[in-house]
C-alpha cells in the first residue's frame, strides 16, 4: 500500500501495478522541538544570540515575518517561543507585530490566520497581510532597485521565520525567500518571478549554484536586512526535524545541507508514467500551486509520457486573474516568446511558464476536485479516481509498464544517477 499526499487525508494507492517508489528519507521528529528552538535562539549559527542582538539594538518595534496559508510551517510551535524570549528580554507585546509574507498570493482570511498562528496570538498581537501590489505599504530601499514592505523595513528588529524544503525554481524555500518574494514589492517580484530567470537551466529544484532566483533573493535580503532567521525542516508527519537559526545565509546553508540529504533520491532511468503529488494540504489547495508537483516529476518522465498528478485543488484553479490567463493560453511557444519580450510582465506568468515546459514533455492526468471545465482550462485530463487514471495510462503503454511514484511530490528531489 502506497500513501499519496492528497488534501488533509491522503490517498491509498492499492492498484495491483508494477510500481517503483521514489521518496525522501523519513527523518524522525525532534524529541523536544520546543527546547531545540529555544536553544537555537541562544546559540545560533553564525550570529550573535537573539538576546545579544536585542541588547545592542534596544528595539522599540519588532517585526516577525511568517509564511502564508499555503505553507505548512509549524508557526504555532515557533512563534510562542520567539515571543516568550523577546518578553524575557524586556520587550512588551505591544512592540511586537507579525507580518504574513503573502508574496503575490491573496490576503489570508480570519480562519486561516487562526490556523496559522492560533487564536491566542491572533487576539494579542497586530498581524498584517503583505500585499505586493499595494504601493502604500511598499518602500524602495535607498540606492537600490529593491522594493520591500514598509512596516518591515522601518522595524527596529527584523526576525524572519520559515521552512526549508525543495522549491521548484528557487532550489530551496526558506532563508532569503522569507523576504523575497514573501514581503517584496511587485517591482522586485517581477524580476524574481521573471521569464528570464525561470528559463535559466539552473533554475530548478535542489539547485542553488548558478540559480538566478536564489542569487537575486539573497542580494535582496542583504539589502533589506534580516537581523535573525529561524528556519525549520519537517518530516512527512509535519514534525520538526531540524532547527536552523541565526545569520540568514549561514543558518539557511546549514539547513539546506540537512534538507538535501533527506530529500534527494536517485533513479537509474526515466519512466513512461510517473505518479506525483503536490505534497498534500495546504500546498495542494489549488491548481496554481500544483505545477510544483508536476515539475518534481519532469526529469523522471520520458518524452511524450504521462504525469499523473494527485492534487486535491479544493480551492479550484486559483484566483480569477490566474484562471483568466490560463484560459487565454492557446499557443505555448507563443506564450514563452511573449513573456520573454523586454518590458512584458504578468504577475502570475510564473505559474504558467513551468506548466508549459511540463506539457511540452508529457500529458498530465489530474486526480483532483477540479471540474471538467476547469481541467480543460488547465490543459489537463481530469480524473476523480487514481485507479482510473492508472488504467488509462496503462492502456497506452501496456499493462506491465513500470510506473514511477513520488508520494511526496515537490518535497522530493529525484535525480538520474548520471547527474550525480
Amino acid at each position: 500500500m502506497i500513501e499519496l499526499k492528497y488534501g488533509r487525508s491522503g490517498i491509498k494507492l492499492d492498484y495491483p501495478g508494477n510500481f517503483r517508489i521514489f521518496e525522501s528519507i523519513n527523518v524522525p521528529g525532534l524529541k523536544n522541538p520546543t527546547e531545540k528552538i529555544r536553544q537555537s535562539l541562544k546559540k545560533p549559527i553564525g550570529s550573535l544570540s537573539l538576546f545579544e542582538i536585542v541588547r545592542k539594538k534596544k528595539p522599540k518595534s519588532v517585526c516577525i515575518v511568517i509564511s502564508d496559508h499555503t505553507r505548512a510551517v509549524p508557526n504555532k510551535v515557533i512563534l510562542p517561543i520567539i515571543i516568550d524570549e523577546l518578553k524575557t528580554y524586556g520587550i512588551p507585546d505591544k512592540n511586537i507585530f507579525i507580518l504574513i509574507g503573502n508574496g503575490t498570493h491573496r490576503n489570508t482570511t480570519e480562519e486561516e490566520k487562526i490556523e496559522l498562528v492560533g487564536r491566542e496570538i491572533l487576539e494579542k498581537f497586530l498581524i498584517y497581510d503583505h500585499c505586493a501590489m499595494d504601493e502604500s505599504m511598499i518602500v524602495r530601499i535607498p540606492e537600490t532597485d529593491f522594493y520591500v514592505n514598509k512596516r518591515y523595513y522601518e522595524a527596529d528588529l527584523k526576525i524572519v521565520t520559515g521552512m526549508i524544503e525543495p522549491h521548484f525554481f528557487a532550489g530551496f524555500s526558506g532563508g532569503r525567500k522569507g523576504v523575497c518574494p514573501g514581503i517584496a514589492g511587485m517591482e522586485s517580484i517581477k524580476i524574481f518571478h521573471g521569464a528570464e530567470f525561470l528559463e535559466h537551466p539552473d533554475t530548478k529544484p535542489g539547485t542553488l549554484e548558478g540559480n538566478l532566483c536564489h542569487i537575486f533573493a539573497t542580494e535582496f535580503a542583504r539589502k533589506t536586512g534580516i537581523d535573525f532567521l529561524v528556519n525549520v525542516t519537517i518530516n512527512k508527519k509535519g514534525e520538526i526535524t531540524g532547527v536552523f537559526s541565526g545569520d540568514f545565509e549561514k543558518a539557511f546553508e546549514r539547513g539546506v545541507e540537512f534538507c538535501k540529504k533527506a530529500s534527494t533520491t536517485y533513479a537509474n532511468k526515466k519512466y513512461p508514467v510517473v505518479i506525483t503529488t503536490n505534497g498534500g494540504y495546504p500546498l495542494d489547495r489549488d491548481f496554481y500551486q500544483s505545477t510544483k508537483g508536476m515539475v518534481a516529476a519532469l526529469d523522471l518522465v520520458e518524452e511524450n509520457g504521462i504525469i499523473i498528478c494527485v492534487s486535491e485543488c479544493c480551492d479550484g484553479v486559483g484566483n480569477t486573474s490566474f484562471k483568466k490567463l490560463l484560459s487565454e493560453l492557446k499557443d505555448p511557444d507563443g506564450f514563452i516568446e511573449m513573456i520573454m519580450q523586454p518590458g512584458y510582465f504578468h504577475d502570475l506568468q510564473w505559474g504558467i511558464q513551468p506548466l508549459i515546459h511540463v506539457l511540452k514533455k508529457a500529458r498530465v492526468f489530474m486526480v483532483s476536485k477540479l471540474s471538467d471545465d476547469d481541467a480543460k482550462i488547465c490543459k489537463v485530463v481530469p480524473f476523480k479516481n487514481i485507479n482510473q487514471a492508472i488504467e488509462n495510462a496503462l492502456e497506452e503503454f501496456g499493462k506491465n509498464t513500470e510506473i514511477a511514484v513520488i508520494p511526496d511530490g515537490p518535497y522530493t528531489i529525484v535525480k538520474l544517477k548520471k547527474e550525480q
